[in-house]
């Protein structure tokens, strides 16, 4: 299980409005919002070398603005071997571009 925070310099409302750009980077499936709780969870795809991750995004007031709390979970297994922490590092990639927003490295 793996946990990524990042923020940016954006309001709650315009973050929330571009999660879907980052579910899309990294190919989310089903994806549930929940607009009054602030959270997205979806599910990865099941490949070669993974047995796919159960991911949940929570955005969350911040005093520069807002941030993002990515949480990774493997569906099967105990080691992801950094998957966890590659899809939320192109999550939040993905997220910066929608809004106009480099992250830190």
């Amino acid at each position: 299980m793996a946990t990524v925070h990042e923020r940016f310099p954006v309001s709650p409302e315009a973050l929330w409005q571009a999660l879907p750009h980052g579910v899309d980077a990294v190919k989310g499936q089903a994806p549930y919002y929940d607009a009054a709780a602030g959270y997205v969870t979806f599910s990865t795809k099941l490949g070669w070398l993974s047995y796919g991750q159960t991911v949940t995004v929570k955005v969350e007031r911040t005093t520069e603005g807002s941030g993002l709390a990515i949480q990774t979970s493997l569906k099967f297994g105990f080691v992801d071997w950094g998957e966890g922490k590659r899809i939320a590092r192109n999550f939040i990639a993905a997220v910066g571009v929608a809004v106009g927003h480099t992250p830190a490295a």
